[in-house]
């Protein structure tokens, strides 16, 4: 610094090198960052369809932009170069980009690899992007209309050939344009007749663009559904209609005016192929993918106390065909139904996930430490195998004895308590002891008995009563049972399990009411078997019929609602009743 400066220039120049020595050292921090980028509205493309990829410089200024090779790839058009400026709360970011539209030129796994561009006399570099080009699906069912008319259509389609019962199919239709339109209605959808079918909210409605018999299309997904067959088969998704309004020039060509046009899509099949046989014993009916996890509220406590397992569940299958899975446990501990915390069906973005949450509480009966291993069965469609998830790192649970183990009350200890004499009655007791005895109002009943006898016997000569035969107990006709029979069936495949073993165990009950002579109070499981037994029917009848009663109270009592068993519930009923109406009860 200069020493004949005056000493107000050299504390302000002091200052000014001060502040400039605090700027290079914060600058990292206060400009903004520079960044490069690759980005693609998707990584998984159909051959014969476009696709872009945009190379996007921030906060910077650019120059000899260099684009990737694209040997592997068909460039459509591009680059188009875009530049633009944004403030937010008072800071402005800089953008450069530069687009292609791309189109594969084969199948397989392919990487485009960093772009490359000069800031400052410093080459940035983009990161690179993984594509996956998968084949065309078969487009049979899209319906092209032949000649002019098709620059525009729709046509629905399913995003899989084959499935299985439970599992869940993605159906959705689609818009094919080479127009411009102006919004597009949805006048009617497929009744979806042998599916569970659930809405989707939540899909991509992003416009692509694809090639078919040569022509290049806008694409743009309408609509969505999440659809779960009911059965083994091939099942049809009937047409579903959509309003179009197509831009048409107006009268002097300066105005674009929609006109509505109605289009309706063709109906497409689906094979369905039943589970292998035989199923688990485990199988819970879950089909697709499923995960879990399992958690115990404690491991230490003793036979007066309780503690619960939790099970959370999440599969993408179809809701209704899961049932809880069964706990196996040790000799020593007794388990009741599962409770049922939560239950909730969700879209993820792409498919439909349904989450249960059961509560299983466990009584122990003896001491001891016990190791828990729950296990869940489900079909995995990706393997076609049934899988087994078995949660086998639970802690040990040790059981102490408690204060009421081993404490047992014999009924052959109530103690005897010594005869009481009554003492010796008096005259007013003997007297009305005398008064209430059945001898003395035998004595003054003869009169009146001999009277009535005969009035009886002069009204009988004028009169002879028919003989009337004892009433019977009224049962069923065949027929009225046939017709609420027929009804339980109608429900099997109805979509409401808990209508079906709520009908189901009200014709039991009135069937068993009207056989037995039963009332409703006595109406419990321990005196059918009783009166049952005592009538000759068979010890495995009984069980059957008692299988389906107590299948019948889960699911309306427990909240375990099977769909699964529906059928064979169903089957057994009917066995049990062929049985009993053969039978002379």
């Amino acid at each position: 610094m200069d020493r004949n400066l005056p000493p107000c220039r050299k504390y302000r120049t002091c200052a000014l090198a001060w502040a400039f020595t605090i700027l290079l050292q914060f600058a990292p921090a206060i400009l903004p960052a520079q960044t490069f980028e690759a980005e693609t509205d998707t990584r998984e493309v159909v051959l014969g369809s476009a696709f872009e990829v945009s190379f996007t410089l921030k906060d910077a200024q650019g120059a000899r932009f260099v684009a990737p090779d694209f040997s592997n790839f068909k460039v459509v058009s591009g680059p188009s170069e875009m530049r633009g400026m944004t403030i937010i709360n008072g800071r402005s970011t800089t953008r450069q980009s530069w687009t292609f539209e791309l189109e594969p030129k084969r199948t397989g796994n392919f990487n485009i690899g960093a772009a490359g561009i000069t800031v400052n006399g410093k080459t940035l570099t983009t990161n690179t992007l993984a594509i996956k080009v998968v084949p065309a699906r078969d487009r049979s069912n899209v319906n092209v209309p032949p000649g002019a008319t098709d620059n525009l259509f729709i046509a629905s389609e399913l995003d899989r050939e084959n499935a299985c019962p439970g599992q869940q199919v993605t159906w959705r239709i689609k818009l094919y344009t080479q127009l411009s339109i102006e919004g597009a209605d949805i006048i009617e959808l497929p009744d979806f007749e042998g599916f569970y079918s659930k809405e989707k909210r939540r899909f991509d409605t992003r416009v692509t663009y694809q090639t078919i018999r040569g022509k290049r299309y806008a694409v743009k997904v309408l609509h969505e559904e999440a659809l779960f067959p009911l059965e083994a088969g091939e099942l049809t998704v009937g047409p579903a209609k959509v309003r179009i309004g197509v831009e048409q020039p107006g009268r002097f060509g300066s105005f674009l005016i929609p006109k509505p046009v109605l289009f309706q899509t063709q109906p497409i099949a689906l094979k369905v192929k039943p589970l292998p046989a035989p199923a688990p014993e485990k199988f819970t009916g879950g089909v697709g993918r499923y995960d879990w996890s399992v958690q115990l509220d404690r491991d230490s406590l003793s036979t007066d106390d309780a503690f619960s397992i939790t099970l959370s569940v999440r599969g993408n299958g179809d809701a209704k065909r899961f049932a809880p899975p069964k706990l196996a446990l040790p000799p020593g501990l007794e388990s009741f139904d599962p409770k049922i915390k939560e239950e909730e069906e969700y879209e993820n973005g792409e498919e439909v996930v349904h989450t249960k949450v059961l509560e299983y509480i466990i009584l122990p009966k003896e001491p001891g430490e016990y190791r828990l291993a729950p296990e869940l069965s489900y079909f995995d469609t990706d393997s076609n195998k049934f899988r087994l998830l078995r949660a086998d790192s639970l802690p040990v649970v040790r059981i102490t004895a408690g204060k009421n183990y081993g404490i047992i009350t014999p009924v052959d200890t109530v103690a005897v308590l010594p005869p009481v004499v009554a003492p010796e009655p008096g005259f007013l007791e003997k007297m009305f002891d005398w008064l209430q005895s059945p001898a003395l109002w035998g004595i003054l009943a003869i009169p009146l008995l001999a009277y009535g006898v005969y009035v009886l016997l002069k009204k009988k000569k004028k009169v002879t009563p028919q003989p009337t035969r004892p009433a019977r107990q009224q049962r069923p006709s065949s027929k009225t049972s046939a017709d609420r029979f027929a009804q339980v069936r109608q429900l099997v495949h109805g979509g409401d399990p808990r209508a079906f073993y709520d009908e189901l165990f009200k014709f039991l009950q009135a069937y068993l009411a009207s056989r037995l002579a039963l009332t409703p109070a006595h109406m419990t499981q321990q005196t059918v078997q009783k009166m049952l037994s005592e009538r000759g029917v068979a010890s495995g009848t009984i069980q059957d019929l008692l299988s389906v009663w107590h299948t019948c109270e889960q699911a309306l009592f427990a909240g375990q609602t099977q769909a699964v068993q529906m059928e064979p519930t169903l089957r057994t009923a009917q066995s049990v009743i062929q049985v009993l109406d053969k039978s002379n009860l």
